[in-house]
């Protein structure tokens, strides 16, 4: 297993696209998820969504990049972690697109391809806690 280069840098990615993730969010929390949520409602208040849309996606925002970036790094759950991530990245594109934020949307359409390509690749997700139960049963 650690003689496959191909597992070693999909560990290695999954690794840091999931510390990544986490790291938004537990900051994002440690910070105050009310800062980070009053900012966000107020940046996208000059686009077309309500403001209590917007406030209220800030509020879960954290929560799910915690949820997500755990499950990333861990390995666990791998497949519905990525492509919930992918979801998340179309919706806050989607918010980014609304008040024309266009460098924004490049950064999450960058966020978006990795979380492509991992999906993509994670037949090789071998050294992960999924891979780990999969060769338990």
């Amino acid at each position: 297993m650690l003689r496959d280069h191909k597992a070693i840098a999909y560990a290695l990615m999954r690794l840091a696209l999931g510390m990544n993730i986490f790291g938004h969010g537990f900051f994002r929390i440690l910070s105050g998820v009310g800062n980070f949520a009053n900012g966000m409602a107020q940046g996208m208040d000059k686009g077309p969504l309500p403001h209590a849309l917007s406030l209220s996606f800030g509020y879960c925002i954290p929560w799910i990049e915690l949820t997500l970036g755990a499950l990333i790094i861990l390995g666990l759950f791998t497949r519905f972690a990525l492509a919930a991530g992918a979801f998340m990245m179309v919706a806050l594109t989607f918010g980014t697109t609304s008040v024309q934020n266009w460098n924004g949307a490049g950064t999450q359409l960058m966020y978006s391809f990795i979380f492509f390509a991992m999906l993509w690749l994670v037949e090789v997700n071998s050294i992960s806690a999924d891979g780990l139960l999969s060769r338990r049963k």
